[in-house]
């Protein structure tokens, strides 16, 4: 009899063994098959969080890298005023425009300031009449404003398509040569320009 407890006893062992084994292998299993949801923290370097810094290049300074000369230099009221456009000091393309990427071969795209007219004299030849525009249109940008123009002097409406603002007034200047001008040397600057027209014309019968 006691051997018979004995025997029960062991089977009764084995098979819960093995009941524990097979659940345990079962658990196995189906933690193999469940996906990972662990997730991992986030790099600081990916492209989510990475502050990206573009650079800006400051297209005045590079125009002064090249343009050293004390012509080129910004002095006088321009040097001081502020662009009513943008509200900030006036730089080099604020009125010369932009370089283009042939800027050393002629720079087509920059806007030229020089004394130019419509009607040839004995040394200035005749200039395009849309080169003067294209200059007089930079300068009335921020000179916008016809009546005090018209009571600065009324020549401003006589000349504007038919002479640059370069030709009387400077844009780079220390001291702007109209400002304080005496009415002697008003009527003188256009006597010598008339004149110089009427020679040419003459020259040419």
């Amino acid at each position: 009899m006691g051997i018979y407890k004995m025997a029960v006893s062991a089977i009764t062992t084995c098979l819960v063994v093995l009941g524990m084994t097979g659940f345990s292998l079962s658990v196995a299993a189906d933690s193999e098959k469940q996906p990972v949801t662990t997730q991992a923290a986030p790099s600081l370097s990916s492209p989510a969080t990475e502050h990206v810094v573009t650079f800006i290049r400051d297209r005045n300074y590079a125009c002064t890298q090249c343009h050293k000369d004390s012509k080129d230099a910004l002095l006088g009221a321009h040097a001081s005023a502020i662009h009513s456009q943008t509200n900030r000091n006036i730089g080099c393309v604020d009125c010369h425009s932009t370089i283009g990427e042939n800027h050393r071969d002629g720079a087509e795209q920059v806007t030229k300031f020089a004394p130019s007219q419509t009607v040839a004299g004995t040394v200035k030849p005749a200039a395009d009449p849309l080169w003067i525009k294209k200059q007089n249109e930079t300068c009335t940008n921020c000179h916008d404003n016809p009546d005090e123009l018209r009571q600065a002097n009324w020549t401003h409406d006589v000349h504007a398509l038919d002479l640059s603002c370069a030709s009387c007034h400077n844009v780079h200047p220390s001291t702007d040569p109209m400002k304080g001008i005496t009415k002697s040397s008003k009527i003188k600057m256009c006597v010598d320009c008339h004149s110089d027209q009427r020679k040419a014309k003459g020259d040419k019968k």
